[in-house]
């Protein structure tokens, strides 16, 4: 299934020509005592690098120059450790991979990579079927009918413009532009008064015009097959969500943070909803730099109590590279 993510990898690719990593990690089950075969894991690799062999091969065809890097060791782990080392700008990786898809929208490597690897990410549904079965088939460029760009009137917000109108114009892509204009919360022990109720439409309206003048000023940023649109909510996330299938989204581009940027967390509320609740396919771009989001406490609870055995085993100050599987 993580073969899917190569026609988006090419589409991105086009844009700006970055020099393209094929990772792949060759897991090794840890909890086992039993010893690894090691003709089977001969094979095993040497499968694992045909494989990567074959996707390079693909992009080749595209016009497109890529390496192919094979790591042994936990997916999770080593993705983010290379990520981290090589100063990646952009992951692309699959929603699902080896195991398949499961009852959970997004699979667990694939959620502590999103939430550890730290630069722009990619997050392509396993279960759009446009996409197809990769494996084997020509090589091809995923083709974007119709992109969906949330702002909510930050620069943080906008600077997903430049590359989502790029990326609108090369497709020729309907690019739609969306702020929601959400009613106020107010303490409702019992209904709202006429005047509270006339106050929190007052603050809607305002909202409103506002949008409306700041989506004129927007407009000579946008292509010329674009949208702008203005909604009213009580959610901003289940607004966007309904949009995104009324409109039949194939691709949602997102700044990681927007107006009440948290830097102690990776992603907005909302980023992190589209993450797992969403169907479409996520282009989300990085506004904090590595080192201005705050590590979790467990990631220093458990890298106190790692440190130890990887000195006993000679492995201290040792960076294995990662890999996502495709």
């Amino acid at each position: 299934m993580a073969d899917r993510i190569l026609p988006h990898v090419a589409a991105i690719a086009q844009i700006n020509g970055p020099p393209i990593t094929l990772l792949r990690v060759l897991e090794t089950d840890s909890v086992k005592s039993t010893p690894v075969d090691p003709l089977a894991w001969h094979f095993a690799k040497a499968e694992a690098q045909a494989h990567l062999d074959e996707a390079a091969k693909q992009l080749t065809q595209l016009g497109l120059t890529s390496s192919t890097v094979l790591l042994e060791g936990g997916a999770a782990q080593r993705i983010v450790e290379y990520t981290h080392k090589h100063s990646a700008d952009l992951l692309v990786l699959s929603s699902h991979g080896q195991g398949g898809l499961s009852g959970w929208n997004v699979s667990g490597v694939a959620q502590k990579v999103i939430h550890r690897a730290g630069p722009s990410i990619m997050l392509v549904r396993s279960s759009d079927e446009s996409a197809g079965e990769r494996r084997g088939a020509a090589a091809e460029v995923m083709q974007y009918h119709h992109i969906l760009a949330p702002l909510d009137g930050s620069q943080r917000a906008e600077s997903v413009l430049p590359l989502t109108s790029a990326l609108a114009e090369r497709h020729s892509a309907e690019l739609l532009v969306v702020y929601v204009a959400t009613r106020p919360e107010m303490i409702q022990r019992v209904p709202l008064s006429p005047e509270d109720r006339a106050l929190a439409e007052r603050v809607v309206v305002r909202n409103m015009m506002e949008a409306d003048r700041y989506f004129a000023q927007l407009q000579s940023r946008l292509p010329p097959k674009s949208q702008t649109r203005v909604l009213i909510d009580d959610s901003v996330t289940r607004a966007l969500h309904d949009l995104a299938d009324q409109e039949q989204v194939d691709l949602v581009v997102l700044s990681a943070h927007g107006h009440s940027c948290h830097s102690q967390w990776p992603y907005s509320a909302l980023v992190n909803g589209f993450i797992t609740y969403g169907a479409t396919s996520l282009l989300i771009l990085q506004d904090l730099p590595s080192n201005e989001t705050r590590r979790a406490m467990v990631e220093h609870v458990a890298e106190g109590l790692t440190m130890p055995a990887r000195r006993a085993n000679g492995e201290e100050g040792l960076r294995v590279r990662a890999h996502f599987e495709i």
